[in-house]
């Protein structure tokens, strides 16, 4: 057991359904939530009711995180379930309490946020670039760091129930550019589409984010 799953010992157990939001934009909450298993994906809307996907969280992560610790702002996202998801809740207060009473407690909150911001850079990264390609393989090269298992060497394997709009949602192109593009880059063994999950190459992912095709 992780010191965050030790935070969420007193945490009360909810299952949510695929599809289901956890929380709506503009909300106010008084409560912490950690994914125990299954995915959350975290979204904004556009003016023109697209989903402008942003990251997409998985077991052992915490959320709404930058909410937790900057103070009482309403939400400024959606946190909706890609699938089955069992989640565990506990009041801010408390969870903030439990942080700051234990000194590994604290270094393990801000290696954790470290790592999500890191990941949001990355996710920014993706969203600046003009290429097409480039979005769609930094949106490979994410999911294979933030939710990928590692098989062997610079493969990861990626469980989550991923679709060639969530993709381009992550990406900011129309789902038959992400599809045409996803095609090219599977072409170049970048990433291999099994029937329940995608196979990256992220050597090769990097090399060419990197260096470009050959």
């Amino acid at each position: 057991m992780s010191i965050i799953d030790d935070q969420f010992e007193e945490g009360r157990p909810r299952q949510y359904a695929k599809g289901q939001i956890v929380l709506y934009q503009g909300e106010e909450t008084t409560s912490v939530f950690k994914i125990v298993s299954g995915y959350v994906k975290v979204y904004d809307v556009t003016a023109h009711g697209n989903e402008k996907l942003l990251l997409i969280l998985g077991a052992g992560d915490i959320f709404p995180l930058l909410w937790t610790f900057g103070g009482n702002e309403r939400l400024h996202y959606f946190y909706e379930t890609i699938d089955d998801t069992e989640i565990e809740v506990m009041l801010r207060e408390d969870f903030i309490r439990t942080v700051e009473e234990s000194h590994e407690e604290s270094l393990t909150m801000l290696r954790y946020f470290v790592e999500t911001s890191r990941q949001l850079m990355s996710r920014i990264e993706c969203i600046d670039s003009t290429s097409a390609r480039h979005k769609i393989a930094q949106v490979l090269n994410y999911l294979a760091e933030a939710q990928g298992e590692n098989k062997q060497g610079e493969v990861y394997r990626i469980k989550i129930p991923i679709t060639h709009q969530a993709i381009a949602d992550m990406a900011g192109v129309t789902r038959e550019t992400a599809s045409l593009q996803l095609k090219a880059l599977e072409k170049k063994k970048m990433f291999e589409n099994k029937d329940a999950y995608l196979l990256v190459h992220r050597d090769k992912i990097v090399e060419f984010l990197e260096n470009g095709l050959r």
